[in-house]
């Protein structure tokens, strides 16, 4: 089977939204970029979120979503939180 991989950009404000709660935290953390992962000759795709790792706990983000996954799509908080979960889970 052949998949075909391409990079997701990050929307620009949900970019500016995670950017601005690293630096108002003082982490220097770099969010990777999702992928478009789909097999040719199908209608089949999957979108793998953009991802960022802090103190082994995975945030995982989509573009246009207001969600913020936590190392797995069963769990989510509203990106306005995001500032106190991390505050919360920092070591």
């Amino acid at each position: 089977m052949h998949l075909i991989k391409e990079k997701l950009d990050i929307e620009e404000t949900l970019h500016k939204r995670i950017k601005n709660t690293l630096m108002f935290l003082n982490i220097k953390e770099k969010v990777k970029k999702g992928n478009i992962i789909s097999i040719p000759k199908t209608n089949l795709a999957y979108i793998e979120p953009h991802k960022l790792t802090i103190n082994d706990i995975d945030y995982l983000f989509f573009n246009e979503c207001d969600n913020v996954y936590i190392n797995t799509l069963e769990e989510h908080i509203k990106i306005s939180e995001l500032e106190n979960y991390i505050k919360a889970h920092k070591n």
